[in-house]
Parts: C-alpha cells; structure tokens; sequence
C-alpha cells in the first residue's frame, strides 16, 4: 500500500541560506521502513534551487517533535530550551 509522507529537508537556498523545504513524497510501506522516501525527498529541493547540505526527516521522526517546539520557541511562546 502507497502512502502520502509528509517530509521536511534541511538544505541551503539559492543564496547559501539555511532553509526548509517541505514536500509529500508516495512511499509504500516497504520502501517506507527501508528508508527510501528520505531518498525521494531529498532528490526535490534540487528543483527549487536548493542545494548541499541536506538532510531530510518525516513527520514521525524525533526531528519533527523538535521543529515543533523550535517554532514555539522563535515564536515567544517558550522560553524552554
């Protein structure tokens, strides 16, 4: 079965700064635990003049529990570290 990943990428934009690039990559479940849509989501940013370094992490990595409360944290609404 094909499922709809929700990933984010970690990678440089077109003027050297530090950004993020969500996407959706289809992943069926084997592909899924072997790891391959950190592969398919890497190969987007490309086409949005991302560029190395990169890495890319998905919704129920621990990264994701971390975007989280970074947005909070810029944001003002902690000031827990």
């Amino acid at each position: 079965m094909t499922k709809s990943i929700r990933m984010a990428v970690l990678a440089t934009d077109a003027e050297g700064s530090p950004d993020l690039y969500l996407t959706f990559v289809e992943a069926a479940d084997l592909r899924y635990n072997e790891g391959q849509h950190y592969d398919m989501a890497l190969a987007h940013p490309e086409d949005g003049g991302y560029r190395a370094p990169v890495i890319a992490f998905d919704q129920n990595d621990g990264a994701a529990d971390v975007l989280r409360h970074a947005a909070a944290f810029m944001e003002g609404d902690t000031d827990e570290v």
